[in-house]
Parts: structure tokens; sequence; C-alpha cells
């Protein structure tokens, strides 16, 4: 047996051990065109606006850091976990979870 075969096939059990325990949730990436109190608006990369209510128990991070106050603001790039479950009759999606980054400014 070649010396990389173990490693190889214990490595690849390990990844689809990570894909399979992240859930069965849906993913919108994009970046923010409208905000409110309790939702988001997003522009994807195709061009269509999303809008994203927050779930009650939504966890936000800023740059990889689990912030509580923090929201994102119109211009910022996201990623959201979300679910098509207790969605309100205005929005496409409800987020669980919300990752962003505000690009940096050009001198």
């Amino acid at each position: 047996m070649n010396k990389l075969t173990l490693p190889t096939i214990v490595i690849s059990i390990f990844f689809a051990a990570l894909v399979w325990a992240h859930g069965d949730n849906a993913h919108v990436m994009g970046t923010v065109t409208a905000l409110g109190e309790n939702h988001v608006v997003v522009e994807t990369p195709k061009g269509e606006s999303v809008s994203l209510a927050f779930h009650p128990e939504i966890v936000f991070q800023q740059n990889g850091i689990h912030v509580e106050e923090v929201r994102p603001q119109v211009g910022d790039r996201l990623v959201a976990e979300v679910s098509n479950q207790g969605v309100p009759e205005n929005r496409d999606w409800v987020a669980t979870e919300i990752s962003f980054v505000t690009p940096k400014k050009n001198p």
C-alpha cells in the first residue's frame, strides 16, 4: 500500500463529515443594497434582489468574528445561511446566520 493512501482516506472522510455536518440550509451570497430593523436586501452575483428576514436567534459575524450589536450596512458583502421555514409574507428567506465584510475604501 502506498504511503499516501491511508492519510488520503482519512482526510477524505474528515472533509466529507464536515460537509455533511454543515446542514441542509441554503446559502445566499451578495452585496447589501438595503436594510431594515429586521431584514436585509441582497443583490446576488446573478443580479437578483433577495430579501432576507432575520431569524429571532440570528448569529452575525463581521470579518469572521461573532458580533452582537453590529449589523451589515449597504455595500457590505455577505453570505447568509437561510431557511424557507417561517418566512414572513414579504420576504424571500429567513436568515439564521449572516457573515459579512465591509469592502476596503480606496484612498
